[in-house]
């Protein structure tokens, strides 16, 4: 029995680290917020934007970039990324930002190859989706 209940931790262990590695892995690339849900249960769509966010881990450390596609598949930066930390801590991922004086926390709530779930501190989720291009 006590046996049993060890493989059992490790199983839920292991499978959490996985889940994390594969989350933070999804996380890198371009996103388009889809829909923002602010603590008060209201919702605001983003149905079309130009606008989208470049993730870009290294290790435990990443950028967050505001980006628009141009016509020749390259992409336009506004202004300087916002650089993060990646924290794994209670089974959750946790994005650490600065950007200058300001600092704030998000958590990495679901992050697929095609959807993203980002919770603010304040409570906010952001919903992304994948950046898809246009088919030339």
């Amino acid at each position: 029995m006590r046996n049993l209940i060890l493989v059992f931790l490790v199983a839920t262990l292991t499978g959490c680290q996985d889940t994390s590695k594969e989350m933070i892995t999804n996380l890198n690339g371009y996103w388009t917020i889809d829909l923002v849900e602010k603590p008060d249960g209201s919702t605001k769509e983003f149905p079309f934007t130009n606008h989208m966010d470049f993730f870009d881990v290294d290790g435990t450390k990443g950028t967050k970039s505001r980006v628009s596609p141009t016509y020749d598949g390259t992409f336009i930066s506004y202004g300087e990324a916002i650089t993060f930390a990646l924290v794994e801590s209670e089974n959750q991922v946790f994005l650490n930002f600065r950007d200058g004086d300001n600092a704030y926390t998000q958590i990495l709530r679901k992050a697929t190859k095609e959807e993203l779930e980002l919770v603010h501190e304040d409570g906010t989720v952001y919903y992304y989706k994948s950046y898809v291009p246009n088919a030339k």
